[in-house]
């Protein structure tokens, strides 16, 4: 068992022949529409690496992404089965947007109890940009037994939210103009006291690797005052951003929950409130 949440890519280059290291590529975009990119795994990838399409696997189906919660039981245990994950692998997940789509899957096979999982410290670009080998071979996975045991207190839904926030910390980890909202758009903005800690701010904006952490908890000091005294509940568009602070909340051993489905399924209800900050 590795500790901590993410795997650098020199980690990953010494273990990435071992038989139980399993390796997924989770590219993807939220341009319209969202969706996975094969396509980008087809052009290169690391190798070894089985293509996991986010909008696939580990989420609820028939329904728009942005509004798509995390998979029941049934649909985890057949996700874990048609990647080939089985008790006692080290799964090692990557993307090119950040962490926000592995780290959603990431939080997914924890939820369901799968705890040997690893997002890869500057996913893909880093990967690229440090020369590591890169490979166009397709691999295919086998049949996984890995059975889900659910996990409590790692996400919220609306219910569970409405009933925690007012005594927690809330991180809004959307960028600073989607936390402003429009001024011409009366749904847009963010819940009413939630502070904006923007994922990006937990990065290196030249290798796209997380900060130390130390600095976390600097950047998290002044962004959200008090927020190691409460409950940490991260939100964000539609629970993915979220997870890049719930990864850096997990390299400084801090427990954070995510609102699943955030503002997307917050702001449903048009009496529910939403709050706007503009400068003035």
């Amino acid at each position: 068992m590795m500790q901590g949440p993410l795997i650098s890519a020199d980690e990953l280059k010494t273990v990435i022949d071992a038989p139980n290291v399993k390796i997924f590529d989770v590219r993807g975009t939220w341009a319209s529409p969202a969706r996975a990119l094969p396509g980008d795994y087809d052009a290169g990838h690391i190798p070894s690496a089985v293509f996991l399409d986010w909008t696939q696997h580990f989420i609820t189906q028939d329904v728009a992404p942005g509004l798509a919660a995390i998979a029941d039981e049934a649909k985890a245990r057949a996700s874990f089965m048609a990647l080939g994950i089985n008790e006692g692998d080290l799964v090692v997940l990557y993307d090119a947007s950040s962490h926000m789509h592995a780290g959603r899957i990431w939080l997914a096979m924890r939820h369901w109890g799968f705890e040997n999982v690893r997002v890869l410290d500057g996913g893909w670009i880093n990967w690229k940009n440090l020369g590591m080998q890169v490979s166009t071979v397709s691999s295919v996975p086998g049949t996984g037994n890995f059975v889900p045991k659910y996990v409590p207190g790692l996400k919220l839904d609306l219910e569970e939210f409405l009933a925690l926030h007012d005594s927690a910390c809330v991180i809004d980890a959307r960028g600073a103009a989607n936390y402003a909202g429009n001024p011409d758009d009366p749904r847009s903005g963010h819940i009413p006291g939630a502070l904006n800690v923007p994922f990006s701010a937990m990065l290196d904006p030249d290798s796209g690797t997380f900060l130390d952490a130390d600095t976390i908890v600097k950047v998290l000091d002044e962004r959200a005052p008090g927020w190691a005294s409460k409950p940490l509940i991260a939100s964000c568009g539609s629970g993915y951003a979220a997870t890049v602070v719930l990864l850096a909340l997990a390299m400084i051993n801090k427990p954070g929950i995510l609102f699943d489905g955030s503002f997307a399924v917050w702001k449903q209800d048009p009496d529910r409130p939403v709050a706007q900050m503009h400068a003035p």
